[in-house]
């Protein structure tokens, strides 16, 4: 089931003034509810300020919290640790197959410890 957020702007709306959304969810429910209708920031704060009883206070913070989300967004480094389906299906043969398969990925917290062992399949 989808996330409400997700599926109703003014549920987005009143999770974004009230600080009950991570980043993600307030990027993914910008960019559904706004960018991709053509609007923008101005839209989100004439929303607030007209179709909510929310008061500046709440404005502000959730401003504040979308372009802080935005931001981190902007600043994020690329997401290179995705794979291709065929890298994904060679992972998938292999384990059906029976043969021991260490999918790679950095963790510095575990990469950098001596001490940690990754398990394969």
């Amino acid at each position: 089931m989808a996330k409400a957020w997700l599926e109703d702007k003014a549920t987005w709306l009143f999770d974004l003034a009230h600080d009950n959304l991570d980043e993600d969810a307030i990027v993914k429910g910008f960019l559904k509810h706004y960018a991709l209708q053509g609007q923008g920031m101005g839209d989100v704060q004439r929303d607030m300020h007209f179709r909510t009883h929310y008061g500046d206070f709440y404005l502000k913070g959730a401003m504040a919290y979308l372009r802080r989300a935005l931001e981190v967004q902007i600043e994020a480094p690329p997401r290179s640790e995705m794979r291709t389906l065929d890298e994904v299906q060679g992972i998938v043969d292999a384990v059906r197959a029976g043969i021991p398969v260490q999918v790679d990925y950095y963790d510095p917290e575990i990469d950098d410890n001596p001490y940690v062992v990754r398990a394969t399949w």
